[in-house]
């Protein structure tokens, strides 16, 4: 039996060598965390480490000091991602680390009231993006949204953040939500009391948002009208269609010449409050299959999400603990399968000697 145990003692301490290689150089993070709104340091704050592998991966949890410092030591393989996370007032705060040569990396964290004011939010822009295949058309809308609060604090009201609305019927809906330049998080809208219309909690920090949304509406035919709801006001809307092969007429459009984008053309919209926004599209399928791919006008990243690529050491990581798991319920089985009374004769046997 103690060989045994033995045994189970060396394989969960290979399990771990062989997931966390003991030639892994160490990485040092640390940094403060500071409440923006009050311009103060945040003492007794959770801070949580997170590895970004084919998934959000727990890794350390720590508490921050009295002058709100925090510190985490780790052993990580090259180009690693990792996500310092703090949770404050029921918002996430989240700052990515890129693990490149070791040593030690400083990563400041700053944080929020979350008692923002609707009017502290502002849509600078909307930009839509037709792109007619077949039977359907593939609307793709970015908007720009800013958090100007003074002091700063996050939007997160109970009842939702944002709130748009679509055609009806639509299919293939696909709602992200970020910080410019970071990392887009998949959102699940939910519908509102008014039809059409659905919301998302995404918390809007003090500073910029972008908001994509990506759906498909069908469509009949080569000639067809489409009406799109505009639930919120913008300060700028923008709409572009691929240059050949779509005929696209509306009173509330306004071309505008440009050439930085010659595969598009790109109209401005006139309509800036909540409204209805009705197009009529002409489309030459031949034209449009010879026409090169275009890319939506300053939101090419709209229906795009981060990819993951897992380092090669964690390729197989789950094979590996899913094996030693049967391994370990294997030998644990064969411990309570042994009859007491036989160990207890024998213990008896070896005291009597």
């Amino acid at each position: 039996m103690k060989l045994l145990r033995l045994s189970l003692v060396s394989l969960a301490a290979a399990l771990a060598l062989a997931l966390f290689p003991a030639d892994a150089p160490a990485l040092e993070i640390e940094g403060r965390v500071v409440n923006a709104t009050t311009g103060r340091p945040v003492p007794g704050q959770f801070v949580n480490l997170l590895a970004l592998r084919n998934q959000m991966v727990p890794v350390r949890e720590t508490q921050t000091d009295s002058q709100g410092r925090y510190r985490f030591v780790i052993a990580a393989n090259p180009n690693e991602r990792f996500l310092v996370q703090v949770p404050f007032r029921g918002v996430n705060y989240n700052q990515l680390v890129m693990f490149s040569t070791g040593g030690r990396l400083t990563t400041d964290v700053s944080v929020y009231e979350a008692d923002a004011a609707p009017a502290d939010i502002s849509v600078q822009g909307q930009i839509i993006f037709l792109e007619p295949h077949g039977d359907h058309v593939r609307i793709s809308e970015s908007y720009s949204l800013r958090n100007h609060s003074q002091p700063p604090r996050t939007y997160n009201p109970d009842q939702g953040s944002f709130r748009f609305a679509l055609p009806d019927p639509v299919g293939d809906l696909q709602v992200s939500a970020g910080r410019p330049g970071g990392m887009p998080l998949r959102q699940q809208p939910q519908a509102t009391e008014t039809e059409g219309e659905y919301v998302i909690p995404f918390p809007l920090h003090p500073g910029e948002t972008e908001i994509q949304l990506s759906y498909a509406v069908p469509v009949s035919g080569t000639a067809f009208e489409l009406t799109l709801p505009l639930a919120v006001p913008a300060e700028r809307r923008l709409l572009a269609v691929p240059r050949l092969g779509v005929r696209l007429e509306s009173a509330a459009l306004t071309e505008i010449e440009q050439s930085e984008r010659p595969e598009v053309r790109i109209y401005a919209v006139d309509a800036q409050a909540p409204g209805l926004l009705t197009l009529r599209l002409e489309v030459d399928p031949e034209a449009l299959a010879a026409s090169p791919t275009p890319s939506t006008p300053e939101a090419s990243e709209a229906q795009s999400l981060v990819s993951i690529v897992p380092h090669p050491v964690y390729e197989k990581q789950w094979y590996i603990v899913g094996l030693s798991l049967l391994v370990l319920l294997f030998g644990l089985y064969y411990l309570s399968s042994l009859d007491p009374g036989a160990g207890s004769t024998n213990d008896s046997a070896r005291q009597s000697h």
